[in-house]
């Protein structure tokens, strides 16, 4: 069905409207509409027309391949934005061919296959509609809002269905039908625009006031690191200047100060950081010499993460982030990030920017301070040095306590941590974290507790640092000589039984460093990438079209005669049904329009003097039918046959003799 006249360019412009490419647009537009004027079209064959749609799928790869710098929703909406002009090569070419529409061969990918097809295996199809619906959703892409564009979409479809409606309803009917589906459809978008805006919003205010209450995070439970513990899932990529094979590092990702029942607390909040570069360099910290770097790769599951870094961070670079804090702890938050984190980390490695202790760093719960005091005195820590404390409670919990994450229940009227102290001696890092922080705190130095990863893990793919989820670890901090330091006690051997509980995947590692690649190319360098690569990617798709427009034969151009249109196509190989419809017309049988053809046939069939015309008919109009609508079609030997029966049925007709 083609289009009706000036709907292509109207619809076009539109477009350009839309998303402020007008001037391209009425380029388009003027030659989709000059079609409909020129006098002279183009022969084109079905390898012909391959060879726009070519062009097409260049054009299309080139907006794909500029798209990989982008997050995923962008790309999606850049390659729906330029859908018009991509496909307009294969629009153009059949408004200006011959028949006014495209040979479904056309669209083969493989030159074999199209080769091989026989000539009833394909149909003649117009895209003038479907191009319009590409149109569309490119205008969609421009977020438009209000009753203007709505009113504009309803328009183009009211205009494209009139030409097609059935004849056999009435005009009112007909636009009711219109009215109330456009009614229908104004109310059902606005109740589904409505309720996503109150879904937004209930969940904008549940996580309001989750971050208000617990700022990424202000507590944790003694548990839930153990329940990372439980997943070999890789969460962030890390490359250290000074690596040293063997070595490990921690990375901290917040410390807590006040501990009760079970739960870790911090009572500081954030606060932002300036940004005086262009939205990638964050100075965290005053700037000290000599510095250390590092790199590493994050891809967050939301719009706001906390960072795992070294200690004494004191700047981001290449960080893209719309907003970035940290509190007095030193933990780093940022907000509006895109999927794939990369940032360069200057550290100092050994000072640390932690805010100076306070009280709450030397208090100890009373529920739990029996259990402290006796440790205390029985290793007498009260008559050390703040180093011979260090070493003492290093040294306890190596030759008293083990490792484990399979916890057995606690004894009555104790807590998890006295269950732990007194009773199994056995527990994951959370514990002698916890243990070891409060009994710190005992013995007169303030201490911390502190949450994050352990980095040990090479991976050969990438040359870098993994970092999984199993490797999440808890440790404490003490503040000795003036200065916070980590302090872990928890037994060493702990990474390789968190590796044989639960092995890791080379078929996931392999995927997961795929999808890592993937997102690096995307995010990483964006123009950058496409600036050095981009001509490289889209260059084959280049060569190969310009060898296939090398190949293919000269189209022919043909000068249309004043007769109508229809009738040049009847004149081709094409013979239908219509032509004996016409003689039996101007014999003064017309058809009504709500009869079929069949039903046409059976009420007219005995005013033929001769009875097996109207069989004739039938058997025709069967193949007719089989001609145009089933996918077998007819052979050439039978579309010859039917060609030549038609022609002596309508010489038959002509004639006054049936």
């Amino acid at each position: 069905m083609k289009a009706p006249r000036f709907f292509l360019g109207t619809i076009v412009l539109f477009w350009g409207w839309q998303v402020h490419t007008l001037w391209i647009a009425i380029c388009l537009a003027a030659i989709l509409e000059s079609s409909r004027v020129v006098k002279s079209k183009f022969e084109f064959k079905p390898s012909d027309f391959n060879k726009f749609v070519d062009i097409s799928i260049v054009f299309l790869g080139g907006v794909i391949v500029i798209s990989l710098t982008l997050e995923a929703q962008k790309a999606i909406l850049i390659i729906l934005k330029w859908l018009p002009l991509v496909f307009f090569p294969v629009i153009a070419a059949q408004e200006f061919s011959l028949k006014g529409t495209i040979d479904s061969r056309s669209f083969f990918i493989m030159g074999k296959k199209r080769l091989k097809t026989n000539s009833y295996d394909f149909k003649e199809i117009d895209i003038s509609f479907l191009y319009s619906l590409f149109c569309i959703l490119a205008c969609a892409t421009a977020n438009s809002k209000g009753l203007l564009f709505y009113a504009s979409v309803v328009l183009f479809f009211v205009w494209g269905l009139w030409q097609v409606r059935s004849r056999r309803v009435s005009f009112f009917l007909w636009a009711l039908c219109i009215f109330i589906t456009i009614v229908l459809g104004f109310a059902g978008h606005n109740t589904i625009r409505l309720a996503s805006m109150r879904i937004n919003q209930w969940i904008m205010d549940y996580y309001t006031g989750y971050y208000d209450d617990n700022p990424f995070k202000n507590f944790t439970a003694l548990g839930e690191i153990g329940k990372l513990k439980l997943s070999d899932k890789i969460v962030l990529r890390a490359s250290f200047q000074d690596y040293i094979a063997g070595k490990t590092y921690l990375l901290h990702k917040a410390s807590y100060t006040g501990f009760s029942i079970s739960n870790w607390y911090a009572g500081y909040g954030f606060e932002p950081i300036e940004n005086t570069h262009d939205k990638t360099f964050w100075q965290i910290n005053p700037l000290v010499n000599p510095s250390r770097k590092m790199t590493i790769y994050f891809r967050p599951s939301k719009k706001i993460a906390v960072l795992s870094l070294p200690s004494g961070v004191i700047s981001i670079s290449e960080m893209k982030a719309g907003a970035c804090n940290k509190n007095a702890m030193q933990s780093v938050r940022v907000e509006n990030v895109p999927p794939l984190i990369k940032g360069i980390v200057s550290y100092s490695g050994i000072l640390s920017y932690d805010a100076i202790p306070s009280d709450q760093d030397l208090q100890v719960p009373k529920n739990e301070l029996p259990g402290i005091v006796k440790i205390v005195e029985e290793l007498a820590l009260d008559k050390m040095s703040e180093q011979e404390i260090l070493n003492t409670i290093r040294h306890y919990f190596l030759t008293e306590y083990t490792y484990s994450m399979d916890l057995k229940g606690k004894q009555d009227r104790q807590t998890p941590l006295q269950n732990f102290l007194n009773h199994t001696k056995s527990g994951h890092c959370e514990f002698f974290a916890t243990a070891t922080t409060l009994l710190l705190r005992q013995a007169k130095i303030p201490a911390r507790y502190a949450t994050g990863y352990m980095v040990h893990e090479y991976s050969r793919l990438g040359n870098q640092l993994v970092v999984r989820q199993r490797d999440a670890h808890a440790w404490a901090k003490a503040f000795v000589n003036g200065q916070w330091k980590n302090f872990d006690t928890t037994p060493p051997g702990f990474l390789e039984m968190d590796r044989q509980k639960i092995e890791s995947s080379m078929i996931y590692d392999f995927f997961s460093f795929l999808g890592f690649k993937l997102s690096q190319l995307r995010h990483e360098t964006g123009a950058k990438l496409m600036k050095q690569y981009g001509l490289w990617l889209i260059l084959p798709l280049g060569l190969t079209l310009f060898f296939r427009l090398r190949r293919s034969n000269k189209i022919k151009m043909i000068k249309l005669s004043d007769k109508p249109r229809e009738d040049t196509k009847q004149d081709s190989h094409d013979i239908s049904f219509s032509l004996i419809e016409k003689a039996l017309i101007q014999q003064g049988f017309p058809r009504y329009p709500h009869e079929t053809y069949f039903s046409w046939l059976d009420r007219i069939g005995h005013h033929f003097a001769n009875k097996d015309l109207n069989n004739s008919l039938q058997a025709l109009l069967r193949l007719h039918n089989q001609y145009r609508f089933s996918s077998f079609g007819l052979g050439k030997d039978e579309k010859k046959a039917f060609d030549l029966d038609i022609k002596n049925t309508v010489e038959k007709l002509t004639s006054a003799s049936f």
